[in-house]
């Protein structure tokens, strides 16, 4: 994905989840966040307040949400849902972010938006309709061990500047 944005032309990428979780009626939303000016980085969120989110185990409600209050409580950020497979960046954010990030894996969103905020970037993010698909293919134990070596990662090597 870094590689397809870094090497696009366009002023707004996005990306979303390939099972189509995320409702796409609000797609314009996210894009418009950006072009308007204002925000460089629109997400989708399953956990903020508007948010309508179908068929979700509570077991992966559980997970989802100790992840969102461990990096949240780790480096105060303003954002909730990190992994939600729904992202818009602004080619400025794009350009300067997307090299500093080191995971291509699951992460990989995470350490984008801490590196946003970190670096002064504005991030939007935007309740949506989301589907859980019961055929997912994600390991939620490697997956979170994975994501607590990032975000350790983060904060014990630090963020880098712009």
């Amino acid at each position: 994905m870094s590689k397809a944005w870094l090497e696009s032309e366009a002023d707004v990428v996005s990306y979303m989840d390939v099972d189509l979780s995320t409702d796409l009626a609000f797609f314009p939303d996210l894009v418009e966040s950006i072009t308007s000016g204002e925000c460089d980085l629109a997400i989708g969120s399953r956990l903020s307040s508007g948010s309508n989110v179908i068929g979700r185990s509570p077991k992966r409600e559980f997970y989802s949400r100790a992840y969102s209050a461990t990096f949240r409580t780790m480096f105060f950020t303003s954002f909730k849902d990190a992994q939600c497979g729904f992202k818009a960046l602004s080619r400025k954010a794009v350009n300067d972010l997307v090299p500093l990030v080191k995971d291509t894996g699951w992460f990989f969103d995470t350490e984008l938006l801490l590196l946003a905020e970190r670096n002064g970037f504005r991030i939007k993010e935007l309740p949506v309709k989301w589907t859980d698909d019961p055929d997912s293919r994600v390991d939620v134990i490697k997956t979170s061990y994975l994501d607590m070596k990032g975000l350790l990662r983060l904060r014990f090597g630090g963020r880098p500047r712009v």
